[in-house]
């Protein structure tokens, strides 16, 4: 018999990094290891703990990449009548034991080419480094400050870490005038010229410097102002609203009902902290309720952005 191991979770994020990278190498799908611990190699964000594996795969190989996991024992992390809804640009994985997801990106908020050409221009930068002794496929420097930041932008204009994190990145890019010109290259190839052109601009990159597609694209142009709208609001109420709009007429109704009440499934999923118990759910409510309300105004103006 095995012998039962408590997995730390600084011990499991790089342990579950180099175990994603062995799996994509059996079965010969592509894949980059991103976020975590990649930008703080790189010298970009200071070293913490991360809470999660995350990796891009290739677009073909995506569905048979979650499906060697799922036979390996991973199994998706149910959904919430939310989160089936707002989180469309990747999966998550979980395993009993082990104190982190692994998220599986099919695409990356942000980048608003092809994801097929996303994946191409940042894989064929790649480097490699060294996680739990697993040499594992990583963005190199540029590309992995274009993702840092694209988080740090989806993750909140107001939030205080994001910020810091943004601020971090921008002081430790440092680029030469050569790596200003590839990054600018770059980011025009992956489709994030306009939703980075604050960020790029504090990196020293000029407007001039980077082919903007946005305009002449309508898809694209939709989908830009689909980010900027996102960033402004920061989250909370904003997904609501913004599914609501998209809706059809039929499914109204069932998103304010949950956006008002969720159901208790759904209330443990996103706070498994909270007993089940009438009180203490009564008590998520209310708290849900509050942070909620907060977020209304930015949420509403984010709907106004054209």
């Amino acid at each position: 018999m095995r012998p039962h191991v408590d997995l730390t979770l600084r011990a499991a994020v790089p342990l579950g990094h180099a175990w994603a990278q062995r799996a994509a190498d059996e079965i010969g799908v592509r894949i980059l290891v991103i976020k975590g611990p990649v930008p703080a190699l790189h010298g970009l964000r200071p070293r913490r703990v991360s809470g999660d594996v995350d990796v891009l795969v290739e677009p073909a190989g995506f569905e048979l990449f979650v499906t060697a996991l799922q036979d390996a024992g991973w199994r998706e992390r149910p959904a919430t009548f939310a989160s089936a809804r707002f989180t469309l640009h990747s999966r998550s994985l979980i395993r009993d034991t082990w104190p982190c997801d692994i998220d599986v990106h099919s695409c990356f908020p942000g980048f608003l080419a092809d994801p097929d050409v996303v994946f191409e221009a940042l894989w064929a930068r790649r480097v490699r480094i060294d996680l739990a002794h697993q040499s594992c496929d990583a963005p190199d420097r540029l590309g992995s400050a274009l993702i840092l930041a694209l988080h740090c932008l989806r993750g909140g204009s107001t939030d205080r870490r994001y910020a810091a994190e943004l601020d971090f990145l921008v002081r430790a890019s440092d680029l030469s005038p050569s790596e200003g010109r590839e990054l600018a290259a770059l980011a025009s190839r992956t489709g994030c010229e306009q939703t980075l052109r604050t960020v790029l601009a504090r990196m020293g990159i000029a407007p001039d410097a980077l082919r903007a597609a946005a305009g002449s694209d309508p898809d694209r142009a939709t989908a830009l102002r689909e980010w900027e709208r996102r960033v402004v609001a920061g989250g909370g109420a904003y997904f609501w609203l913004a599914a609501f709009r998209r809706a059809r007429a039929s499914e109204r109704f069932a998103i304010v009902a949950r956006a008002l009440w969720p159901s208790d499934r759904d209330l443990l999923l996103n706070h498994p902290e909270v007993p089940d118990a009438l009180s203490p759910k009564l008590g998520a409510r209310v708290r849900r309720y509050g942070r909620g309300l907060k977020s209304v105004p930015a949420a509403v103006r984010a709907l106004t952005v054209r």
